[in-house]
């Protein structure tokens, strides 16, 4: 009897271990994750307006601006601009809505073409109202009036090549930089990109302030030749305000039209 007691309570002892042992080597279920989805928040539905809200009051301030503008306005080619050209052989080739000008002419067997640009009215002086204070200012006819302006000349021969010759026009001056010569007609005339890429390659010329001072001479009197004098000199500043003005109110227009679409 008791050996029987002592097995009974030996498999009660060892019931529970042998469970855990099946369930440990029982094979594991996994249940798969369920993937959730975010939600995509939709954006609210964008006002879209005719115009914008300060659109009348720009072109409103714009017109304004023209109008003065206008009322300033030479109706007419200046005066200075017929002088020129009736005392000298050149045509004026100026696009509106472009900032570069030219002049042409011939000479003997040359075509002669002068390149200037409005840009360079930046480099004028400050004016009035910036004076520094205590600064006096001076009267009209003791100013000193130009800013410095860029022209190119460039004087071709058929079959012959070109000559470029690099000057800034000041004060009544006309101030050689550099002297250069191009074997073919088109790298001196053409702006293209492959035109432009072929003249970086090229020599330029020697420093021009570094020549002999008679052949620096014979090269402003080749010039003077060919109408590049000091009419020409005063003649770029006086016409690159007026063309900076005339663009200007150009400007105003268009940015007016174009707002008021």
């Amino acid at each position: 009897m008791a050996s029987q007691l002592f097995r009974t309570s030996l498999r009660a002892l060892s019931r529970p271990a042998f469970k855990a042992a099946a369930f440990a080597t029982a094979p594991r279920v996994v249940t798969p994750a369920v993937r959730s989805i975010p939600m995509i928040a939709r954006p609210m539905a964008a006002r879209f307006y005719s115009s914008g809200t300060v659109d009348s009051d720009l072109v409103h301030k714009l017109e304004e601006e023209l109008q003065y503008e206008k009322s300033n306005e030479e109706s007419a080619q200046p005066e200075f601009v017929k002088e020129f050209l009736e005392a000298n052989s050149f045509q004026l080739d100026d696009k509106l809505g472009h900032d570069e000008v030219s002049l042409t002419r011939t000479f003997g067997n040359e075509k002669i073409k002068i390149l200037f640009s409005i840009a360079d009215i930046n480099n004028a002086g400050p004016s009035e109202d910036f004076l520094a204070e205590g600064e006096e200012t001076v009267e009209e006819d003791d100013i000193a009036p130009s800013f410095p302006v860029r022209a190119s000349i460039t004087v071709e021969k058929d079959g012959k090549g070109a000559v470029t010759i690099d000057t800034v026009a000041q004060d009544g001056d006309m101030a050689i930089e550099s002297v250069m010569f191009y074997k073919e007609n088109k790298l001196a005339i053409e702006q293209s990109a492959e035109a432009d890429w072929q003249r970086r390659g090229l020599y330029i010329g020697p420093q021009f302030a570094e020549l002999d001072e008679n052949v620096q001479s014979l090269f402003a009197r080749y010039l003077e030749e060919r109408g590049v004098n000091a009419g020409l000199a005063t003649f770029l500043p006086d016409y690159v305000e007026y063309k900076e003005q005339k663009e200007y109110i150009h400007w105003l227009d268009s940015m007016k039209t174009f707002i008021s679409a």
